[in-house]
C-alpha cells in the first residue's frame, strides 16, 4: 500500500537527488576545464606581448641612443604596436565570454542548488508521511488493563451458563 509507494518516491526522489549532483559535479568539472583552458591560452598571450615589449623596449633604447630612427625600426616598431593592440582587443574580447560563461555558470549552479533543496524537502515530506503510515499500520498492544476491561466487557454483556448477571 501507501508504505510501499512512499518509499518507492523516497528512493526516487533519492536517485533523482544522485543524478542531480552528479550533473552538478560534471558541469562543475567541465567549466573548470573550460576556464583552465582559457586561462591557459590567456597566459600564452600575455608571454607573447611581454617578450614584444621587451623588444619594443630595446628598440626605443637604440633609438635613443642613435637620435635615429631608420625605416625598418619604424615599420617594425608599428607591426608590433599593431599586434599588441590587436591582442589587447582579443584578450578584453576572451576576458568578457569568460567572465559570461562564469555568470551563467553560477547561475546554473544556483539554480540546481535550489532544486536540490526542493528535493531535499520533498524527500523529507516523503520521510514524514511514510513514518505516519507505518504508525498507524502498526497494530496496537494491548495492555493488562485494556485485557482486563475487555474480558469484564464480554463477560458483562455474554454471561456464562449458572452466572448470576441480570442486565439492568
Amino acid at each position: 500500500g501507501c508504505v510501499f509507494f512512499c518509499q518507492d518516491e523516497v528512493d526516487e526522489l533519492r536517485a533523482e537527488m544522485e543524478e542531480v549532483r552528479d550533473s552538478y559535479l560534471e558541469e562543475e568539472v567541465y567549466q573548470l576545464q573550460e576556464l583552465r583552458r582559457e586561462l591557459d591560452r590567456s597566459n600564452k598571450n600575455c608571454r607573447i606581448l611581454q617578450y614584444r615589449l621587451r623588444k619594443a623596449e630595446q628598440k626605443s633604447l637604440r633609438v635613443a641612443q642613435t637620435g635615429h630612427v631608420d625605416g625598418e625600426l619604424l615599420r617594425s616598431l608599428e607591426q608590433d604596436l599593431k599586434v599588441a593592440k590587436d591582442v589587447s582587443v582579443r584578450l578584453h574580447n576572451e576576458l568578457e565570454s569568460v567572465e559570461d560563461k562564469r555568470s551563467r555558470a553560477e547561475d546554473e549552479n544556483e539554480l540546481l542548488r535550489q532544486k536540490i533543496i526542493e528535493v531535499e524537502i520533498s524527500k523529507q515530506a516523503l520521510h514524514n508521511e511514510l513514518e505516519r503510515t507505518k504508525e498507524v499500520r502498526r497494530p496496537a498492544v494491548p495492555t493488562p488493563r485494556l485485557l482486563e476491561r475487555r474480558l469484564n466487557w464480554r463477560s458483562s454483556t455474554h454471561p456464562s451458563p449458572g452466572s448470576t448477571f441480570s442486565p439492568v
